[in-house]
């Protein structure tokens, strides 16, 4: 188990092992408020600064990160559970990636751009010019699956567009955060401009109470739903990334070896422990007992251990609360109709693995389905569907729309069928990796959350838009009093040529 809070301390513990990693002073909550005050004062003088010198700065920290890519992804391997490869390859990697697509192209997205009027130029209206300004100070409460990937991405969007930064990391990964932070320092950023608050639900609450300007929330609908409840009633925006139950709908035409092997790898990468993995495969015009059986045995080949082995797929989940809860959603799946195929338990021995599960649902009503939407872990639940258009309307009944995939060797029939996919993201044999794509916005749509991440989209997350009209203070206005018919004239000829 790991992230306990001890007396002011949180304890890291490795999830496999039991081992106690480190000791991470927790925040008092109310010092929040100063770190906020702090960020603000630090926040003016970087805003002020050219981008060309924020880029410099940040590719400082480019560097840093870059030199401790390994001590990362190691962290991330002892904390949260994954095998050091899946640390490096979906952790640490799409985030140099991400703050060097940053360095590259901030200035360009973020530029000022100036629209012509169009026709209202007959009206003598003037050229607007939109500039990109900063927000602020931008709280970020990250989540422990990816305390990497989820949190040095938005933390190097909110700097780029000109913000300070307070963050949060889970309280389960605080270890992870708090060798990130570190980087932070090395890198010589401005002292105050980005803050790191550990702790557990009372700091996080501190934060949304600190007085921030926006926040980017990565987490559970429970508590988002708390979190964006207390921010609405203060009128501070935010990012929120919410879940998903994400589905794979896999065509008749899609060759099993190269489809089961992708779904395979997103379904039980990180013990399924990832908002965007696979949890829902639904077979076109196939029967589903035997793709499912096939699936179910290359599940049971997946490697399960203690990560720090060279030899193992998949670690622990991480803790025991979470393997413990998990496992009642899959027997609640299980009551509901669904039939095991594989998995389905605990491993036995230290650490919180839980077998990688393959369920069959065999009827129609959604029961076992519904059992598990939401739920954090290694399972996929099959089905089979007569068509397309049942295929949508499954991955739709869900209330969350974060992302899908589908799968065939026809990909422009596909790509007709994920049009009608309500989520934020959709691949057309491809699962989960997108979220490593630096220059592409990701997020979710209905209960999933909103806004984006990553890409411009997710830069200009970190701007508000001001708008700026100029003209001679001798130009003609036609709208001014005293009203005459001249106007009237005018706006009907202009209706005539455009209306």
């Amino acid at each position: 188990m790991t992230g306990p809070l001890v007396e002011g301390v949180i304890v890291s513990r490795n999830p496999a092992t039991g081992e106690e990693l480190a000791r991470i002073p927790a925040t008092p909550p109310d010092r929040v408020a100063g770190l906020v005050g702090r960020a603000r004062e630090a926040q003016r003088a970087w805003a002020d600064r050219l981008w060309s010198a924020r880029r410099h700065s940040l590719g400082r920290w480019h560097a840093e990160l870059a030199r401790r890519a390994e001590v990362l992804a190691d962290a991330v391997r002892a904390e949260v559970g994954k095998p050091q490869g899946e640390a490096m390859a979906a952790e640490v990697v799409p985030s140099l990636d991400a703050l060097r697509w940053t360095l590259r192209s901030a200035g360009r997205v973020l530029a000022p751009r100036v629209g012509s009027p169009g026709s209202q130029r007959w009206l003598l209206m003037p050229p607007a010019r939109v500039e990109r300004r900063p927000i602020g100070v931008v709280g970020v409460i990250g989540a422990w699956n990816y305390p990497v990937l989820l949190n040095v991405p938005v933390i190097a969007h909110a700097l780029a567009a000109g913000n300070a930064v307070v963050w949060k990391p889970s309280e389960l990964s605080s270890h992870c955060g708090a060798l990130i932070q570190e980087t932070i320092d090395a890198a010589g950023l401005p002292d105050g401009l980005v803050s790191i608050v550990q702790g557990g639900p009372a700091v996080g609450s501190a934060m949304v109470e600190s007085g921030v300007d926006k926040v980017v929330f990565t987490g559970g609908l429970e508590n988002g739903r708390r979190v964006l409840a207390a921010l609405g009633g203060r009128g501070v925006p935010a990012v929120a990334e919410l879940s998903g139950f994400d589905a794979a709908v896999v065509l008749p035409d899609a060759p099993d070896a190269p489809t089961m092997a992708g779904l395979r790898w997103s379904a039980f990468l990180g013990a399924g422990q990832a908002c965007m993995s696979v949890k829902r495969v639904f077979l076109v015009g196939r029967p589903a007992w035997p793709w499912a059986e096939a699936f179910g045995r290359l599940a049971d080949g997946l490697r399960l251990g203690d990560p720090g082995r060279a030899d193992v797929d998949v670690g622990p989940m991480i803790s025991e609360s979470a393997r413990d809860g998990f496992h009642a959603r899959v027997r609640s799946a299980l009551d509901a109709g669904a039939r095991l195929i594989a998995g389905g338990g605990p491993v036995e021995g230290p650490g919180w693995a839980y077998r990688p599960t393959v369920l069959l649902a065999e009827d129609g009503d959604g029961a076992p389905e519904r059992a598990l939407e939401g739920c954090f872990g290694p399972v996929v639940i099959v089905r089979g569907v007569r068509d397309d258009a049942e295929a949508a309307s499954a991955v739709n009944s869900s209330r969350f729309g974060l992302s899908a995939s589908v799968w065939g060797g026809d990909r422009r029939r596909a790509r007709r069928l994920a049009d009608r996919l309500d989520v934020g993201v959709v691949g057309i044999n491809e699962a989960t990796s997108f979220f490593a794509l630096a220059s592409a916005p990701a997020g979710g749509v209905k209960a999933s959350g909103f806004g984006r991440v990553h890409g411009a989209e997710g830069l200009r997350e970190m701007t508000a838009p001001r708008t700026i009209v100029s003209r001679a203070i001798r130009s003609p206005r036609p709208q001014v009093f005293p009203y005459s018919g001249r106007l009237e004239r005018l706006l009907k000829v202009y209706r005539g040529m455009f209306h």
